[in-house]
């Protein structure tokens, strides 16, 4: 039963980075084909997507995994399936009702709230996928409660894949119209994509039922658990709008972005057309490379939650300490060198990534982000797994709160690196209070000094070989070409002096892929890894 678990969680986790490699990648042609303008307007609807879909769905995917699971463990088929059909109904519903109302206030909210009339297309082009989604997330929930996680792995590519497609070759197509059209086409992508997965889980269901037949005998007319369709929505509601809390804050952080910080460009004495640009840079091309760390650390975070919840349910405290010890040694190793190397390089990963220096500007300030956000994620998995969900929530809105007021403050008077700033202040306060919480439950804090004293020297010899071999590499074979070469090196250079440090233990060496445990006692052997 276990390695089944795992079996599934491996495939989940590997579409999962699949699809977010895929979706953070593609905005790099996407940039360089509608530019900053552009990405503007396609980032200025999306986060009130995000929220709509947030608010449609309210963790409803995750409650009926956990009762049809329940069911299933009963030998209640018909019961989990009655569940799919009522929050099928229920997420139809919803998703149609907040898919329309999107559609009918597009005009307000890009002028009222977007204050950019232009955003009206893309808002508009968006609003069907709502209800897609909605629909296909419940199709997700049936298959995940019945520990079949391939459906939502495949449907996961399937979507992303087509929804890439679109993205690139309906901007395309609608540029000489203009760029608010070009953007519109580039957000339609989300209601392909949505269309394709949904079509595509429709089909695994319809093969799902015809290959699963008849129920053993005894369990398609017992009655095994009995419930109204009045207390079933209520089991439904009681578990998911907990778990919606979380994911409603991230899309209210990035419309608070969307609706402040080009006014705020303005006021600093930009045009509206530059604003509108300069957060297409900060947020469409600097932040899609800070995002691309957490693909890694998002990934530890939920790893982290079992392992934590099963040490507390012993009343290992110990063990407990020592496995978060071991989680955010690991997120300060992943994030560190990430988050020093775009702070480093970020003019010339701006000119080779979008044939614009410019985002430099926006990338340098923005990078500390990264260490801030995986240490957040890791910490709140920690929280999670200890049963206390909604600190990370109560962490993360204070974190919004100060990037309200540093978007304020800031932006006039530091232009777009303020609006930068602000959000590596927020991710660092909402660090700051998930550690803090864990230091007074547990009774003990993490020892800071010696998660970051390796990895801070070997970071530090990192910068320097990648400020020397930039410039020599450049002079010689273009700036392209030294980009690549210097990020290389400065990987090669980082790891070095992890291993010579002894920041490594065996063991997780031994997990990487293509190492193994053979490579790992080797190095073991000559002292470059800890035993």
């Amino acid at each position: 039963m276990a390695g089944h678990f795992l079996r599934g969680a491996m495939v989940l986790t590997m579409a999962g980075l699949v699809s977010k490699v895929i979706g953070a990648l593609y905005r790099i042609p996407l940039a360089r084909l509608i530019g900053g303008e552009g990405i503007g307007l396609y980032q200025m609807a999306y986060p009130i997507y995000t929220l709509m879909l947030a608010l449609s769905t309210a963790g409803v995917p995750v409650a009926i995994s956990i009762l049809v699971a329940e069911h299933q463990a009963r030998g209640d088929g018909a019961g989990a399936r009655r569940v799919f059909r009522l929050a099928l109904t229920l997420l139809a519903f919803t998703g149609g009702l907040f898919a329309v109302g999107l559609f009918f206030s597009a005009y307000y909210l890009s002028e009222r709230v977007l204050h950019e009339p232009r955003a009206f297309y893309p808002v508009v082009a968006l609003s069907p996928a709502i209800f897609l989604t909605a629909v296909m997330s419940a199709f997700r929930g049936y298959f995940q409660g019945n520990q079949d996680m391939a459906p939502t792995a495949s449907s996961q590519v399937v979507e992303q894949v087509f929804r890439v497609g679109t993205v690139l070759v309906a901007a395309y197509l609608l540029l000489p119209s203009g760029v608010e059209f070009a953007a519109a086409g580039a957000t339609f992508g989300a209601v392909v994509g949505s269309t394709a997965g949904l079509l595509w889980l429709l089909f695994l269901y319809i093969r799902h039922w015809f290959r699963r037949g008849n129920p053993p005998s005894g369990v398609r007319h017992r009655k095994v658990y009995t419930q109204s369709t009045m207390g079933l929505l209520w089991r439904i509601t009681a578990i998911a709008v907990p778990l919606s809390l979380g994911g409603i804050i991230m899309p209210v952080m990035q419309i608070i972005d969307a609706s402040m910080v080009p006014l705020r460009l303005q006021a600093a004495g930009h045009s509206a057309a530059r604003a509108t640009e300069l957060f297409g840079q900060l947020t469409g091309m600097a932040g899609t490379l800070i995002n691309l760390p957490a693909i890694i650390t998002i990934s530890l975070a939920v790893s982290l939650v079992p392992a934590v919840a099963e040490a507390r349910a012993a009343g290992q405290w110990t063990v407990l300490h020592t496995r978060l010890e071991d989680a955010l040694r690991i997120t300060v190793m992943l994030t560190l060198p990430a988050a020093v190397g775009l702070a480093v390089l970020a003019a010339p990963i701006g000119y080779l990534l979008y044939d614009l220096p410019e985002v430099g500007v926006s990338l340098a300030m923005l990078a500390p982000a990264v260490l801030f956000v995986g240490l957040y994620q890791t910490t709140a998995g920690a929280l999670q797994g200890m049963n206390y969900p909604s600190l990370p929530v109560i962490s993360l809105l204070a974190g919004a709160v100060v990037k309200v007021v540093l978007n304020y403050t800031l932006t006039v008077g530091w232009g777009v690196r303020g609006a930068a700033a602000a959000t590596v202040a927020a991710f660092l306060t909402a660090f700051w209070l998930n550690d803090y919480r864990l230091k007074k439950i547990m009774g003990k804090g993490q020892n800071w000094s010696r998660l970051l004293l390796k990895p801070g020297l070997a970071v530090t010899i990192m910068a320097m070989a990648v400020n020397w071999l930039f410039p020599v590499v450049s002079s010689l074979a273009g700036e392209r070409l030294a980009v690549l070469v210097a990020v290389a090196g400065g990987a090669v250079v980082y790891g070095l002096g992890l291993l010579l440090m002894g920041a490594v233990r065996r063991d997780e060496v031994a997990m990487l892929p293509g190492i193994g445990p053979d490579v790992a006692h080797w190095l073991a052997k000559y002292g470059l890894v800890r035993r």
